[in-house]
């Protein structure tokens, strides 16, 4: 049993919020006048109120909107308390926004300093269930999952009890726990449809490499390896064959270094080729005829006088030595190159002859006429079949697998389904009780609830909940239904038993009128009948006025009410930003 005795903060930025046993209301106040038709209060600080709570009871860092609220309006070093009652062991846990993830736990007198939120919860659990030592059991805030249920959730299913926005995966281990349904059989037969469909994606994987995106079939890439390991084999046949003649190794040498040698003088020829090719394109230095230098030299004379002192014949030899001198660097040059290409080509010539007289001693009836392309080409063959060997064979490992987890998997969801069966009484009870609860709000029987196992291939749960209301499907409905389990899952015979019974609902009563006021006077009879519980639930106060005018409702809102803000007494006395 868990119950909450006092939600507090040092220093005080809020008023300490008290709770009772039975019913606690958090109410907001009424919307003004100019929205009362939206009928909707938003801003005073309720679901903040949920939120400081869950914060003490180790909600997530990354899921917790007072980790959101910006340090200027949350002093990091605030701790923020709640002194609780967890199987009659009274407890005090705090926390800070400064160092959320390492919480500290009051008992007896003796702090207790946490390292994580994991081992905070490992020790809150075992003072939880610690009248049933040795039974699987949930984990804290797996338990606390379907108990304080978030706002964001928007009530829409029984066993999505987190907000829409994390995709938070459902989780049925409380429910099942709370129902006396085998926790083990359940986590193995969802371990092995978690490792089949891990098992099916690597199987897609490999498919998509074999089949080169799914361009051909897997039996065709069989055909093909069979093809290149034929090839493969014949190439390696005809390698080894050439390694029994006894010069092979001293000639294999002498052939590699000979095609290195060869490599590198094609290159030497292709650049000077190329650079040949440029001079020949250079333009030609252009002739300037002797009567053309003797204009240009007599206007010059005419214009500068005395200061001419050249004859023309001296202009006309110093001409001639620049033209020599051009053609000159241009035919060294080129004489330069070409006969370094003469070289070259020589050399190429020689070293093909002897390449060729080489390569006659250990060629093999044309099978290679090039050994080093032909090693170069057997390596990536080679390769080649080595990959699509060892892809297939992951794949047919990976089919088997499969198989065998499928099998697994049949016989967990079968021992799955006995488990349920045994439980058939308690569910028939449960049934029973929704059945009970749901025509004391919805005035009618028209409902049920069943579990069942799910063995589809493209489903990613083992087990199935399936619970129906009467027109079941509308907004205000679906909320119905989620009180209505709820409730059932508290004050059932059997599920009580296991159940920390504690439930908080943020803003759940979005609902019809009429709805409002069954669910509220439902409240008020299960008060009279236990005194055990603690429900906890936040309320505007204008859905209720009306109803307490006409005395509609049996439940004394003010007495149950436990924190009323209104715009000018916030949860936290002032306006606030989240990031």
């Amino acid at each position: 049993m868990i119950r909450l005795i006092r939600l507090y903060s040092e220093p005080e930025i809020f008023t300490p919020i008290e709770f009772s046993r039975g019913v606690n209301i958090i109410l907001g106040e009424r919307v003004g006048q100019d929205t009362i038709n939206k009928r909707k209060t938003i801003g005073v600080g309720k679901s903040m109120c949920i939120e400081f709570i869950n914060f003490c009871l180790l909600k997530k860092t990354d899921h917790s909107r007072v980790m959101q609220i910006t340090e200027n309006d949350l002093a990091p070093e605030v701790e923020i308390k709640l002194d609780l009652e967890i199987n009659s062991t009274l407890l005090t846990i705090s926390r800070t926004p400064k160092n959320p993830k390492t919480p500290s736990i009051l008992k007896g007198g003796e702090t207790i300093p946490f390292a994580s939120l994991e081992d905070a919860a490992s020790y809150l659990i075992d003072l939880l269930f610690i009248t049933k030592p040795g039974e699987p059991a949930p984990g804290f805030r797996e338990m606390l999952g379907p108990l304080v249920r978030d706002e964001r959730s928007e009530f829409k299913d029984i066993i999505d009890c987190f907000d829409t926005g994390l995709r938070i995966p459902p989780n049925y281990i409380p429910h099942l726990y709370l129902l006396g349904i085998d926790l083990v059989v359940y986590k193995d037969a969802k371990e092995k449809l978690k490792e089949l469909v891990w098992a099916k994606e690597i199987i897609k994987d490999l498919k998509k490499r074999i089949t080169k995106n799914d361009t051909k079939k897997i039996s065709h890439a069989r055909a093909e390896l069979n093809e290149l390991e034929d090839e493969v084999l014949k190439m390696r046949q005809a390698i080894e064959s050439f390694k029994t003649n006894e010069a092979f190794d001293s000639i294999q040498k002498d052939l590699v270094v000979i095609e290195d040698r060869l490599e590198k003088l094609r290159h030497e020829q292709k650049a000077i080729r190329y650079e040949l090719k440029r001079i020949d394109s250079l333009p030609r230095p252009e002739i300037i005829g002797e009567e053309d230098i003797e204009i240009v030299y007599n206007q010059f004379k005419q214009g500068l006088g005395n200061m001419i002192v050249r004859s023309l014949e001296q202009v006309k030899t110093f001409k001639s030595r620049i033209e020599n001198f051009q053609q000159k660097l241009v035919n060294d040059r080129t004489q330069a190159l070409t006969t370094q290409l003469k070289k070259i080509t020589e050399e190429t010539r020689s070293l093909d002859n002897e390449y060729s007289e080489k390569a006659s001693k250990i060629d093999q009836k044309g099978v290679m006429k090039d050994l080093k392309t032909s090693l170069r080409i057997y390596d990536k063959k080679n390769e080649e079949l080595s990959e699509i060997r060892s892809l297939l064979k992951q794949y047919d490992a990976e089919e088997k697998k499969v198989l065998k987890l499928k099998s697994e998997k049949e016989r967990l969801i079968y021992e799955l389904g006995e488990c349920i069966e045994k439980a058939s009484e308690v569910k028939a009870g449960f049934n029973a009780t929704i059945s009970d609860i749901h025509e004391l709000i919805m005035g009618n029987r028209q409902c049920s609830f069943n579990i069942d196992t799910i063995d589809r291939s493209n489903s990613k749960e083992v087990i199935r909940f399936e619970m129906r209301t009467f027109d079941d499907g509308s907004h205000s409905v679906e909320r119905t239904k989620v009180f209505i389990y709820d409730m059932a899952l508290l004050f059932n015979d059997y599920t009580r038993q296991r159940h920390p019974k504690i439930v908080i609902h943020d803003n759940i009563f979005d609902v019809d009128q009429d709805t409002l006021v069954q669910s509220l006077n439902f409240l008020k009879m299960q008060e009279e009948k236990f005194d055990d519980f603690q429900y906890i639930l936040t309320l505007n106060r204008d859905k209720v006025e009306n109803e307490e005018r006409q005395r509609l409702i049996k439940l004394d809102i003010s007495s149950h009410t436990i924190a009323s803000f209104t715009k000018q007494a916030k949860f936290l006395r002032k306006d606030y930003n989240e990031m």
